[in-house]
């Protein structure tokens, strides 16, 4: 898809936009800085990454579903993209709430515009409440090793946390696995001065191809390429009227099958990509 064919995000969401508007903002969400925001989504999303999204349909169009996906390096940009990919080039129309560890943010600015876009702040009762209004929510269960993880170890998922998954496996809500190619290499991370960060009260601080010689943020500038994103078929599961044990036990074989299921993918594109380049 190219910039000479870009949909009209705001007539093609109009209903959407309308009834957001009016409804509950769930934890700050506010349609407007979306909308204010779509011109650059939208390039990075169709000429920056070009960006290629399939399985999209495979989602429910009415109803809760949890998203599970791997960690871009540095910056959560994947995120930006599911949630521009649903709602504007999809058929769905449906935003995506994404759970995140906003305590890691320090700066109010950036912590309150990623509330306002739809991030909500990690808690298990945030993500019922968001299923029971039939909401899609989306997590990433890497955490902040996914994004911390050194170039070198792009595509390599680290350790999934079982614990993520306990809200959705309680309700028994449909869980859809996805991979994201090409976020691991748009804002590589050379590697993490853990001592700087420690300083400055950061989580990590990341060395990019643009640092020192572009001050922090525009470090973290990114780089073109081609993304693939997928949507994986729905995992299959029953945890209604299931005792606490199982339900932990079912969340921690859900978490190591989806890491594998994900990693198994990553691979595979991995390998289709190398081979066109043969």
């Amino acid at each position: 898809m190219t910039s000479t064919n870009k949909p009209d995000f705001e007539a093609k969401n109009q209903e959407f936009i309308d009834k957001a508007e009016s409804s509950d903002q769930y934890y700050g969400f506010d349609i407007k800085a979306l909308t204010r925001f779509k011109p650059f989504l939208e390039f990075l999303y169709a000429d920056w990454w070009k960006v290629n999204f399939t399985g999209w349909d495979k989602l429910p169009k009415d109803g809760p579903a949890l998203i599970v996906g791997n960690q871009g390096s540095v910056l959560p940009w994947q995120t930006l993209m599911l949630t521009y990919g649903l709602l504007a080039h999809s058929d769905l129309h449906k935003r995506i709430h994404i759970m995140y560890d906003l305590d890691s943010i320090q700066d109010e600015r950036l912590h309150s515009f990623l509330r306002e876009i739809g991030f909500v702040p990690w808690s298990s009762s945030a993500m019922k409440r968001l299923f029971s209004k039939g909401e899609i929510v989306a997590i990433f269960p890497e955490g902040l090793n996914g994004l911390a993880k050194p170039y070198s170890q792009r595509y390599r998922l680290q350790g999934f946390d079982w614990t993520r998954f306990l809200p959705a496996v309680e309700e028994n809500v449909p869980i859809f696995p996805l991979s994201t190619m090409g976020c691991d290499e748009a804002a590589p991370n050379l590697f993490n001065l853990s001592k700087l960060a420690s300083f400055l009260k950061l989580p990590y601080f990341p060395v990019t191809p643009f640092f020192p010689w572009l001050p922090m943020p525009l470090s973290l500038a990114t780089l073109p390429g081609a993304w693939q994103m997928n949507v994986h078929n729905q995992a299959k599961y029953d945890s209604k009227g299931q005792s606490r044990d199982v339900i932990e036990n079912t969340c921690k074989q859900l978490s190591l099958a989806f890491e594998g299921e994900i990693q198994a993918e990553l691979n595979r594109m991995l390998r289709g990509r190398n081979k066109s380049r043969i």
